[in-house]
This record gives structure tokens, sequence and C-alpha cells, in this order.
């Protein structure tokens, strides 16, 4: 086989290979145009986040949002569990951790697409359906810096058809910032510790961010497509 036609034959083999996988990191955006068109959300979020998911700490499957000290660590002999449970309860009565992270999914996802936001899943031209998976707070040592985490697949569908526009999966992980809490971070760092010692309102504060932090993170996801998208169009 001559060298020109050998050369061909393997720069087709590559071309074949690189454009499904950029097609796999935009879907079918480019087909579309969401401006000024109506999305709705739907939403599969567990109820509770896990919290303080480190060795110190055990998760009860009937409300993962407990978490207790196991007894004869030197950790139970600094706080007491049942005051840890009772205030990370009341802390989730009083926030709606999934319908706040869907709703701020549904409403940063509207504003990528330049989509208008709807309840009405029915009538919507399309409908963004956010799947979480897991997502909480991560403490695995006690005095080494916290994390926010989220498991979960973001999908877009045309509510006409029902066909699948884009789908993606995020696993992110970042330590959490002091500035959210009122008070308990050491130095530039919250820790496990800290956390223990938030009162009700300010693990309040704690959970909301976690609500926000999943919701932006998942939806950054589809601002980075987009911007393929439209590098595309440009170029």
């Amino acid at each position: 086989m001559p060298a020109l036609a050998r050369r061909f034959r393997i720069f087709a083999a590559v071309l074949i290979a690189v454009v499904p996988a950029a097609c796999r990191g935009t879907g079918r955006l480019a087909e579309y145009d969401f401006r000024d068109r109506t999305i709705a959300v739907r939403s599969q979020i567990p109820p509770h986040p896990r919290v303080l998911t480190g060795p110190y700490f055990t998760d009860w499957p009937a409300n993962p949002v407990q978490a207790v000290i196991r007894a004869g660590t030197r950790i139970a002999k600094e706080i007491e569990a049942s005051d840890v449970r009772a205030r990370l309860d009341s802390a989730a009565a009083a926030v709606d951790i999934s319908g706040r992270l869907a709703g701020r999914a549904h409403d940063r996802a509207a504003f990528h697409l330049r989509a208008n936001p709807t309840d009405d899943e029915r009538s919507a031209d399309f409908v963004v359906e956010v799947l979480v998976r897991e997502y909480g707070i991560d403490a695995k040592d006690w005095d080494a810096a916290a994390h926010f985490y989220v498991d979960a697949r973001l999908v877009i569908i045309d509510g006409r058809d029902g066909t699948q526009i884009w789908d993606t999966r995020v696993k992110a992980k970042d330590p959490i910032a002091p500035a959210i809490f009122v008070g308990g971070a050491v130095r530039d760092v919250v820790t496990a510790r800290a956390l223990a010692s938030q009162s009700v309102d300010e693990i309040r504060v704690a959970l909301e961010r976690l609500a926000d932090y999943s919701a932006d993170r998942i939806t950054e996801r589809l601002r980075e497509a987009l911007e393929k998208v439209q590098r595309a169009r440009v170029g």
C-alpha cells in the first residue's frame, strides 16, 4: 500500500474516533435552539444528604441526616451524640434540601440555555432531569478539612417527543469554604470538629449551602458543554 494511502487511512481512523468523543461531550445540544423556550425540571434526589460520613460517625438508614458518635472513642467524650443528632434533625427539618437543590438546578439550567423555567412539565418544550445518587458532607478525619460532595446525572429531554438531547454524569468533591459558616471554622479550614459544634442555625446554613453547591456543580457541566457548542459554531 502506498505511503500516502496508508497515511490517509490512519488519518481517517483517528477522525472517526475523535468525532464521536466530541459528540459525547455536547450530545445533540447543537441541534436545538433553547432561547425563549420553556424548560421544566424533573428530579430524583434523596430527601436528606449524608452528613458527617467519616469513621467517627455512623449513619442511621432510617434518617441519613442523623449522625452519632461512636461510643468509647475520645470523640464521644467531647460532645454528646444525642445532642449532635438533635441539632442535625432540627436543622434538616427546617430546610427542604432536595427541593432547594432541584429549584436552583432548574433556574441555573434555564439561565445557561437562555430558556424560560416553568413548573408545567406537560407543556414544557424541554425537561431537565436531575438525578442525584448521593450528596452530603464528608468528614473522614476529625481535624482535617471537611468536604461537600455530589454524585449525580443531568439529562435534557425534548418535551415534544422524548428525545434525549444531552446526558452527563457529575462527580465532584470540594473543601467547605469557612465563609459560609456563622462561626466554628478553624483558621481557614472547616473540620468535622467544627461541624459537630455548630448550632442548629449554623447547621441549617451548611445544609442550604450544600444544596446550592450540588446544584451549581451539576449545572456547571451543562455550561461547559454549551460553551463547546458555541466555540464550534464560531470556529
